[in-house]
C-alpha cells in the first residue's frame, strides 16, 4: 500500500536519476527517476510522492502535482427549505401568586410545605456542623501522633534470581506459585487432564519451589532490615526475625539470623532508653497527660516502669486529678489513666465540685480499667468489675485516641 511523503532533490546522479531526502531529513535516502519528475528539475525542489516501503528500502512510484494557492476564500451554499416561514416569536407568561395557607392540587397546604423545608434544612445544617467537628477532630489528632518508624521496602534480588536459575520451561510455574500459592496451584491441576501419577509429582517439585522463593524473600527482607536497621519499623523487624525460625535453615542464613537478633536487641534497647527519657522529661515538665500516654506504649510490650519513674508519675497523675481541676480537664487525665501501668495506683487529690453528666459518663464506661476511682463516682455496687452492658464496654486503644491525645502538647 502506497504512502504519501514530501521530498527534497538533494542532487543529480545522471540525466535519468537523481537523489533526494524527506523533507527536514539530513541525508539523502534514495534515487528517483528522473521520468517521474517534471522537466527542469533544480536541486532543493520539493515534490509530493507516492512511495512503497519495501523491505529493501523505499520505491517512488508517482510524482503528485503542486498544490496551487487559492487566493479567494472556500464558500459553502446554504440552499435550506426554499419554505417562507414567519420569525421567531416570544410571548412572556404572567407570573402566578399563591395566597398563604392556600390547598395546593395535592390537597396540602403550602405554609405546611415551608415548616417541612425549614426542617430539612435545619437538619442538613447540623449534619454538616458535625461532619465538620469530626474532620477538625481528627486533622488534630494526626499532628500529634507519633510518628512510626519507615516501613520495610525490600528488594526482589534473590527472589528474582531463584526464578531466573529455573529452566526456561519451569519459570511460569514458579510464577504461577509465587502469585497464587500452592493451594491454587493444587486446584489447578484437578481441572487438567494429566497422566496417572503426573500431578503428585508436580506438587512435590512446586512445593520445593515455593521453599526457595519463601527463603529468598526472607533474605530480601532480612537484608532490608540490616540495610536500615536504625530506622525501619520495629513491627517489621520483629517479624523478620521470628519467621527466621522457619526460613533461615542454611549457615549463612543461620549468620544473617544472628546478625539480626544482635541488632533488634540493640534497636530495642535504644528504644527503651528513649522512651523512658521522654517519660522522664514529661514529669519534668508536669505535662501530665503525655507522660501517662507515652508509658502506656512502651517499644516491647509489657515491659514495667522502673520503680522511681513510676513513683513520680504517681504523683504527677494524682496532683492532676484535684479538685481546682474543671470536669473536662478531668475526663481527659483519666481516658489517660486508665491505659497506663500506674491506673490501679492512682489516688485523686480531690474531687470536682460539680462533676458534669459527661464526666460520669466516662468514669461509667473506663469503670473496669480505674476501679478505685470509679467507686468514689459510683459507689461499690455500681463499680464491680462484672461485664455490663455494651455501653459500658471498654473502649479500644483506637476509640481513646483521639481525646487522649489531642492534648499531649497542652499540658
Amino acid at each position: 500500500m502506497s504512502s504519501r511523503i514530501e521530498i527534497e532533490i538533494t542532487s543529480a546522479v545522471d540525466a535519468e536519476s537523481f537523489t533526494w531526502r524527506a523533507v527536514g531529513a539530513r541525508e539523502p535516502k534514495g534515487t528517483i527517476p528522473s521520468t517521474l519528475l517534471p522537466s527542469a528539475v533544480s536541486v532543493g525542489e520539493k515534490f509530493r510522492v507516492e512511495a512503497d516501503f519495501l523491505i529493501d528500502g523505499i520505491e517512488i512510484t508517482k510524482v503528485l502535482p503542486k498544490k496551487t494557492e487559492r487566493s479567494e476564500p472556500v464558500l459553502l451554499e446554504v440552499l435550506g427549505t426554499k419554505k417562507s416561514e414567519p420569525g421567531v416569536t416570544t410571548s412572556l407568561a404572567s407570573k402566578k401568586t399563591r395566597q398563604k395557607g392556600k390547598k395546593s392540587k395535592n390537597g396540602e397546604r403550602s405554609d405546611r410545605k415551608r415548616t417541612v423545608s425549614a426542617k430539612a434544612s435545619e437538619k442538613s445544617k447540623t449534619r454538616k456542623e458535625s461532619f465538620a467537628k469530626k474532620t477538625s477532630n481528627k486533622k488534630r489528632v494526626k499532628n500529634v501522633n507519633k510518628p512510626r518508624g519507615k516501613r520495610l521496602k525490600p528488594k526482589k534480588v534473590h527472589r528474582n534470581n531463584v526464578i531466573s536459575d529455573l529452566p526456561e520451561l519451569h519459570q511460569s510455574l514458579a510464577k504461577e506459585v509465587l502469585i497464587g500459592g500452592v493451594p491454587k496451584l493444587r486446584d489447578l491441576i484437578k481441572k487438567m487432564d494429566l497422566p496417572p501419577g503426573f500431578d503428585v509429582e508436580l506438587l512435590k517439585y512446586a512445593e520445593e519451589i515455593n521453599t526457595e522463593l519463601k527463603t529468598a524473600e526472607w533474605l530480601d527482607r532480612a537484608e532490608a532490615v540490616l540495610k536500615n536497621s536504625g530506622d525501619v519499623d520495629l513491627r517489621d523487624f520483629r517479624s523478620v526475625v521470628a519467621a527466621a525460625d522457619r526460613w533461615a535453615r542454611s549457615d549463612t542464613l543461620k549468620e544473617k539470623r544472628v546478625e539480626l537478633e544482635k541488632q533488634l536487641h540493640e534497636r530495642i534497647s535504644n528504644e527503651h532508653q528513649r522512651w523512658l527519657n521522654e517519660i522522664n522529661a514529661a514529669i519534668n515538665e508536669e505535662k501530665a497527660v503525655r507522660a501517662l500516654n507515652l508509658s502506656s506504649h512502651p517499644p516491647k510490650p509489657g515491659t514495667p516502669l522502673p520503680e522511681g519513674l513510676s513513683v513520680k508519675l504517681i504523683g504527677l497523675a494524682n496532683s492532676a486529678l484535684s479538685s481546682s481541676d474543671s470536669p473536662s480537664r478531668w475526663e481527659v487525665v483519666l481516658q489517660a489513666v486508665a491505659y497506663s501501668p500506674v491506673r490501679l495506683k492512682i489516688v485523686p487529690e480531690g474531687l470536682p465540685d460539680k462533676p458534669t453528666a459527661e464526666l460520669i459518663s466516662t468514669v461509667r464506661r473506663l469503670k473496669n480499667r480505674i476501679p478505685e476511682i470509679a467507686k468514689i463516682f459510683l459507689g461499690a455496687g455500681d463499680a464491680s468489675n462484672s461485664p455490663s452492658v455494651n455501653k459500658d464496654r471498654v473502649p479500644t486503644d483506637s476509640s481513646r485516641k483521639p481525646l487522649a491525645a489531642a492534648v499531649d502538647n497542652v499540658d
